[in-house]
């Protein structure tokens, strides 16, 4: 008699996935929420461009330094109860900034959402690893979509709310305590609804070493440094574009301000358009993540390069835009990567990894600045094309590496 195979249970119906997915869309919504705060904290605090760049400073500094015990705790805590205690820190965070009686006060709800904000990528990928391993390529890029469609929904409803709000006789705070809700909210649903697959995946990162230990197992790994190098290269050669293009286009174009914001909203469309395709070819079609890397990594090396020598600015809205679409396959590539090399300490490597990106986000924007002032804006800019180039030449060595290493070694038969 023949057995049939039982058939497997979509993954659309796993509450694990929506959960995941709605942390990306807090994630997107709330990353760049300080700077689009800043004029509401020259009105009301009267503060400086050093001030509001404080702001910014403590955001990266703590989520760096999340990145070093980090992964530790979330495992010490395991992945849901991690969840929980984190929505209510990014709620905690958002109420200060909007409640805050003083600047110094918004200064500690920037550390604490700096904080927050890294711990909710880390748990989302931990989760992604650990819940989703033979469609985890996939639902990293589906993940990816979630955090665009957030990072323009959530810029777009806070903005449109401090901007309108005296017009209807509301308050520019309000917008924040609506925001907090939202992390609250979900939080509470991970707290009281406690569907099996939830609460197994939070069970999956129990820690069986001592965060010392566990970082040793994970610097061991000849993959995690490829993958923080990966990271390190997106971070410098994405931040760097997205800072500066818009100025190169100002001054070589001689385009407007809301001309040059269109740069940068086209390059996030170009991201949500380009996980989208590729979370749906990935679910379809196995590609080893460093060739996928390697591929988008090089193609976005070329748009970027048509974007900085365009000759006119359409031209370049267009090839920026097709940056965005190459260039959103890198996150997750690295990510799924990490996943797929770093089973046994996941969160510990997801932290570091994800601290690392940082550090090239925040150097990236500031390298330009400071080679534009030595040797010109026209010159520096070129820098994020040879960091995105690098990085396709990694990832695609890389892969040739692992291959060779993959193929079984003939014996040879003594006479």
């Amino acid at each position: 008699m023949k057995v049939l195979d039982t058939p497997r249970k979509s993954m659309w119906t796993d509450p694990v996935l929506w959960f995941v997915l709605a942390l990306g869309l807090v994630f997107g919504a709330v990353f760049n929420i300080l700077p689009i705060s800043f004029p509401m904290f020259k009105v009301a605090f009267k503060s400086n461009l050093e001030q509001m760049g404080r702001t910014q400073l403590l955001f990266f500094i703590s989520g760096i330094l999340f990145s070093l015990i980090g992964g530790w705790l979330i495992d010490r805590c395991g992945l849901r109860r991690s969840s929980v205690l984190t929505l209510f820190l990014l709620a905690t965070a958002v109420l200060m900034i909007g409640g805050a009686p003083t600047f110094s006060v918004i200064l500690c709800g920037a550390f604490c959402l700096g904080l927050a904000v890294q711990a909710t990528n880390v748990i989302s990928n931990s989760m992604i690893s650990v819940s989703f391993e033979e469609k985890r390529q996939s639902v990293f890029f589906i993940w990816g979509v979630s955090d665009a469609l957030g990072a323009v929904a959530g810029p777009v409803a806070l903005g449109w709310w401090l901007t309108h709000a005296e017009r209807v006789g509301g308050s520019w705070r309000t917008g924040y305590f609506a925001a907090a809700s939202i992390p609250a909210a979900l939080a509470i649903w991970a707290l009281i609804s406690q569907p099996k697959r939830l609460a197994a995946a939070g069970q999956a990162g129990k820690p069986r070493m001592s965060a010392a230990s566990a970082m040793r197992s994970v610097l061991t790994e000849p993959s995690f440094y490829v993958a923080c190098g990966a990271m390190l290269l997106h971070g410098l050669g994405q931040c760097g574009m997205v800072s500066w293009v818009g100025q190169l286009f100002q001054k070589r174009h001689n385009i407007d301000a809301a001309s040059a914001a269109y740069l940068i909203s086209f390059n996030s469309f170009g991201f949500f358009a380009g996980r989208s395709i590729l979370g749906w070819v990935t679910s379809r079609w196995k590609i080893p993540e460093l060739v996928l890397l390697a591929s988008c990594a090089g193609i976005g090396t070329l748009a970027y390069a048509a974007t900085i020598s365009s000759p006119n600015y359409v031209w370049g809205l267009a090839m920026f835009t097709l940056a965005g679409v190459f260039i959103s396959g890198n996150g997750p590539s690295i990510n799924s990567y990490v996943g797929l090399k770093l089973t046994g300490h996941v969160a510990t490597a997801f932290a570091v990894v994800s601290g690392v990106s940082y550090i090239g986000a925040a150097a990236g924007s500031y390298l330009v600045g400071v080679i534009g002032g030595r040797v010109g804006l026209e010159t520096g800019i070129w820098f994020m094309p040879l960091f995105s180039l690098t990085l396709a030449a990694l990832a695609l060595f890389w892969s040739i590496h692992e291959r060779s290493l993959a193929k079984p070694v003939p014996i040879k038969i003594g006479t």
